[in-house]
């Protein structure tokens, strides 16, 4: 494969990737299908980890975490750090989003501050069961977000394949 239809390649798994963790839109009971997605980004880390290894070593992180989710919803050991453990999931996603914009030189300033908002709210507000409503709200907003994020990732695509 050349070098720059495996770029292409990368970009389009990850735009792919962040579309459907955008489309699940909801925080809980989805971890089997956010750890098959995040299985598929880490795909397109490996393809572009010449260029930088950060998105793949938070791409890893991510997959021990959602691991550790998808294994405790049988009351493990890990059940009581949940809500953390969800939260530094989707702190990961956002941190590798912004690493990969700026590898594939898209804009990477108003994306990630519209996405902190409505995460900062959704990690504060779902421990505290009172504010339920507000996590789930923060969360629809944030996946929102990472539909923006999946535009980015396929312009980038199409600019590696067009070779801009």
């Amino acid at each position: 494969m050349e070098k720059q239809n495996r770029r292409a390649l990368a970009y389009l798994l990850i735009g792919i990737s962040a579309a459907g963790r955008a489309l699940l839109a909801m925080p809980d009971n989805t971890q089997i299908q956010e750890l098959s997605l995040t299985v598929l980004a880490v795909v397109g880390y490996l393809l572009v980890c010449r260029r930088t290894v950060a998105p793949l070593v938070c791409g890893a992180l991510q997959l021990v975490l959602e691991l550790v989710l998808c294994g405790s919803q049988s009351g493990g050991i890990w059940q009581w750090l949940l809500p953390a453990l969800r939260a530094a999931d989707l702190w990961l996603l956002l941190a590798t989003a912004v690493l990969m914009l700026r590898q594939a030189g898209q804009p990477a300033r108003s994306m990630p501050l519209a996405a902190t908002v409505p995460l900062a709210v959704y990690s504060v507000a779902h421990f505290l069961p009172s504010l339920a409503t507000v996590a789930s709200l923060a969360f629809v907003v944030f996946s929102v977000v990472l539909l923006w994020y999946a535009v980015l990732m396929l312009r980038a695509y199409n600019a590696a394949r067009n070779g801009a």
